[in-house]
């Protein structure tokens, strides 16, 4: 993937989630506004292709559902309308990482991002 596509990406699926924010090439969006909610507050970055936390925040906000299978993670958003299938390598690092960007994918398709 493209840094791009990475950053087309990443900026669909915070305007899905209400996150606003400016795109930090290696970092992810650089959160701004109501987000951080405290002004001594250090900067943000929201990043869910690299943070698993950031990741559940999303599908639990956005309700992302995921597969799992011995070779594919699949997610999905509620209405089925937009899915994602990423395939793996059967390690625990490896299904992280394809969970990660099938559910961004979903996260930015329901932000208006078209591949």
């Amino acid at each position: 993937m493209s840094t791009e596509q990475q950053r087309k990406m990443l900026e669909c699926a915070a305007k899905a989630c209400g996150i606003t924010g400016v795109w930090q090439k290696g970092f992810g969006i650089c959160v701004i506004g109501d987000y951080l909610k405290d002004p001594g507050e250090q900067v943000k970055f929201w990043n869910p292709l690299a943070n698993s936390a950031d990741c559940a925040a999303m599908c639990a906000k956005l309700e992302i559902d995921t597969i799992w299978s011995d070779g594919a993670v699949i997610c999905a958003d509620d209405s089925r309308e937009r899915e994602q299938e990423v395939r793996h390598d059967g390690t625990d690092a490896g299904k992280e990482a394809a969970w990660r960007l099938a559910a961004s994918m979903v996260a930015a398709k329901v932000g208006g991002y078209s591949e």
